[in-house]
């Protein structure tokens, strides 16, 4: 089943997007969901914090109350990334309500499921379902290769006169990617 996104008062008209291979899939996540995301979050973004010691923008510091509000944002819609049926990843879209332009985050896969191109294959997934996006943004620390890499690989361009610095040995990279 290969479908694209429909969007009528702020909700979406699918359940489930598979992609060719079957066997990456994408299953809309819900408040419902709140605490299988809430340990997503910690276990994947874990090793990020420790070594940065980020406490003011980690995801792995983001509390359940506020994923919890951004899951029920209009604009935003968290995926689970699935592969044969077993949720190992996820990806949120945050739609411009103004403009055909969406940003995504985050993107992560767990650990044990990494160096697999879950995440190559995903972003490449999501931007096929929302075929009205004709510009797309993303984020990442700048100092991770391997993220920054990916990005990259995935056809994504680094915005130049755009950069974040967290703190020190810490900044943000941001990237686009016209349709």
């Amino acid at each position: 089943m290969i479908c694209s996104v429909i969007i009528k008062n702020n909700k979406l008209a699918f359940q489930e997007y598979k992609t060719m291979s079957q066997k990456l899939s994408f299953q809309k996540a819900s408040e419902n969901d709140l605490e299988q995301i809430v340990s997503m979050y910690r276990i994947s973004f874990k090793k990020l914090y420790d070594r940065y010691h980020d406490e003011k923008t980690s995801p792995y510091k983001e509390p359940a109350e506020v994923i919890q509000r951004k899951i029920r944002q209009n604009s935003s819609f968290f995926f689970f990334i699935t592969e044969d049926r077993v949720r190992v990843g996820l990806i949120r879209v945050m739609l411009d309500p103004k403009q055909p332009n969406a940003k995504i985050s985050p993107l992560l896969v767990l650990p044990s499921f990494q160096g697999q191109k879950i995440a190559q294959h995903a972003l490449a997934a999501i931007e096929n379902l929302f075929p009205d996006i004709k510009t797309w943004y993303v984020d990442t620390i700048k100092q991770e290769d391997k993220l920054v890499h990916l990005y990259l690989k995935c056809g994504y361009k680094i915005i130049e006169d755009k950069n974040q610095n967290i703190q020190p040995g810490m900044d943000l990279v941001f990237f686009s990617k016209e349709s």
